[in-house]
């Protein structure tokens, strides 16, 4: 499950963001993390940003939840309740079950009916998935420097960091804290690429990951004009802080491209290491003052619209950036 929403929501008389963290919790998923975007807009169109001071206080928030089909629609039942406002969606992800990956060809098994993989050799494009490694944000137990290494040394096309700030790891609900460590706390290694290439550098890794989903993604590049079948569909740029388009950073662009020509939704989402393409796993320095981090925007839409919405991102795109797209089987607009 994943809830599109702002920073200002509420449930009641609190933040939105705490009962559906609390929610998460009390119904045992698996995994579950919040993100706070940097830049976005829902159905309202509503810009949310960080680059303003006066909208600083309502950034667009990503709530990720992972878990056994019944919990989740329990969970997604409950997010309809009490939340008014944003765009939630159910998806189907395969999970590399831990120990099998020790041959060297992980496993994946789906907790629904299979791991969708759009693009296959057979109808010319790559068989492309992306692959979400669960873990604590740093310590001994966090996978993501290893993991980013060995997808970039076994040719993965992407990898991104990113860093919850509340979520759930074995059973424990864990909220990042101004004055602490936040080792604890549930951060996501994403990455895309070619299944072989993924397998071997989950194979690496195996045993380190508290979790890993699997699921099927479409390179917009190589097989553009293919139709993407669902309820919804989502269309993500993969880029850095620093990317320029004309005058503006391209995330900020794309994602202003998006609200003038009506998009549903969008948000992006600040890494903090990886790499994209050829090149080396980089991310944030102290007292950098361009930060050379990388970012990820979403855009969600119906499936005829985010054609459009593709098209956009590959004709901004610059040089290093990557798209992909995926389809979406259940998409609800909460108001």
């Amino acid at each position: 499950m994943r809830l599109y929403f702002g920073e200002r929501d509420r449930d009641g008389d609190g933040p939105l963001e705490d009962a559906v963290m609390d929610a998460c919790a009390r119904r045992g998923v698996e995994a579950a993390a919040l993100l706070r975007g940097v830049e976005g807009f829902g159905a309202k169109h509503l810009l949310r940003t960080d680059r303003l001071l006066s909208l600083s206080e309502d950034a667009p928030l990503v709530a990720v939840a992972v878990g056994e089909g019944e919990v989740i629609e329990g969970l997604a039942e409950e997010v309809e309740e009490i939340a008014s406002e944003g765009l939630l969606t159910l998806e189907e992800v395969g999970v590399v079950e831990a120990g099998l990956a020790t041959t060297g060809t992980p496993t994946t098994t789906a907790a629904g009916v299979g791991v969708p993989v759009v693009g296959s050799p057979g109808d010319g494009g790559k068989d492309l998935v992306k692959a979400t490694i669960w873990g604590p944000r740093t310590g001994p137990k966090a996978p993501h420097l290893d993991a980013v290494a060995a997808l970039r040394r076994h040719g993965a096309d992407s990898a991104t960091v990113l860093l919850g700030v509340d979520g759930v790891l074995e059973g424990e609900r864990r909220r990042a804290r101004f004055v602490a460590g936040n080792r604890g706390v549930p951060a996501l290694t994403v990455a895309v690429g070619e299944r072989g290439a993924i397998e071997r550098a989950l194979a690496e890794v195996d045993g380190a990951a508290h979790f890993v989903t699997v699921e099927g993604v479409e390179d917009c590049s190589r097989i553009a004009g293919a139709k993407l079948h669902g309820e919804a569909a989502r269309v993500t740029l993969v880029t850095s802080e620093i990317a320029q388009c004309g005058s503006h950073p391209l995330y900020v662009a794309l994602i202003h491209e998006l609200r003038r020509n009506g998009a549903a939704g969008a948000a992006a989402l600040r890494g903090v290491w990886g790499f994209r393409g050829g090149g080396e796993p980089h991310g944030d320095r102290v007292l950098a003052l361009r930060r050379d981090v990388p970012m990820i925007v979403e855009a969600l839409d119906a499936p005829e619209r985010a054609e459009r919405w593709r098209a956009m991102a590959l004709e901004l795109a610059c040089e290093g950036s990557l798209v992909h797209s995926q389809a979406v089987p259940r998409a609800i607009t909460l108001r």
